[in-house]
């Protein structure tokens, strides 16, 4: 779930929130010192971490943590011997996902969307809700993953299919809503745009990642967007003051 960077890159928005976004920040702190202070720096040791404590395909569709012959030769069929962290909380695996991130880019792209969209959804929802939403999308949208990448290997982390599950929120309540934008032609400048528009270009950014090979999670972008669409369609329903 590495970071994307658009092609057309948010700024901030010009929406002010009323509320002070206590559960958002609280996230973003969280997040953070889950970076700093928990995730290894040594890169081999980064490794080794994602595969103990992060969200893999492979397991969750088995629910069985990963062997040795399955990690040597790629094979998520190739169970043939004792797992390598037999004592990995799978379940837990789906929460923690959202809070690693491989590099400092990819963790200060995930936050700066997240505050720009997390803010004004915290204040329509209320905390409560808020803290809900978070938890649903967030294993949302490694489950859409997985389902589509059943026999993968490869860790899943990062909260950008939280902050996918945001912009779908975002984008039903406030479509009109003006963002300050960077858009690149040869340079990079700065206009606003609507909501609604740019979620346009950022959905054809996904169907750019999906034919290209990249290692970005496309699948946990667009299942975190359609479903935090819909669940604030779920909560309007219901005449929720949203």
């Amino acid at each position: 779930m590495t970071y994307n960077v658009h092609k057309v890159i948010p700024i901030s928005d010009i929406n002010p929130a009323r509320n002070t976004p206590v559960i958002s920040r609280i996230f973003m702190f969280a997040t953070v010192g889950v970076f700093l202070l928990i995730q290894p720096k040594n890169q081999i040791e980064l490794f080794n971490f994602f595969y103990q404590y992060s969200a893999i395909p492979c397991e969750l569709v088995n629910f069985s943590p990963i062997s040795e012959s399955q990690f040597y030769n790629n094979d998520c069929f190739n169970n043939q011997s004792s797992s390598i962290f037999p004592e990995k909380n799978l379940l837990l695996s789906v929460i923690s996902a959202n809070f690693f991130h491989a590099n400092f880019i990819h963790i200060l792209g995930n936050l700066w969307s997240f505050w720009i969209f997390g803010n004004n959804v915290e204040d329509k929802l209320g905390k409560f809700r808020f803290i809900i939403f978070l938890i649903f999308i967030g294993i949302i949208s490694i489950s859409v993953h997985t389902y589509l990448n059943q026999d993968s290997l490869i860790p899943i982390v990062g909260a950008s299919g939280i902050v996918s599950g945001l912009m779908g929120a975002y984008v039903f309540m406030f479509p009109n809503a003006r963002l300050l934008v960077l858009v690149p032609f040869g340079f990079l400048f700065p206009t606003t745009i609507k909501a609604k528009f740019f979620m346009v270009f950022w959905f054809l950014s996904q169907i750019l990642i999906s034919i290209s090979d990249q290692n970005i999670s496309w699948e946990a972008h667009v299942g975190g967007f359609v479903f935090g669409y819909l669940l604030l369609r779920i909560f309007n329903n219901k005449r929720y003051n949203v």
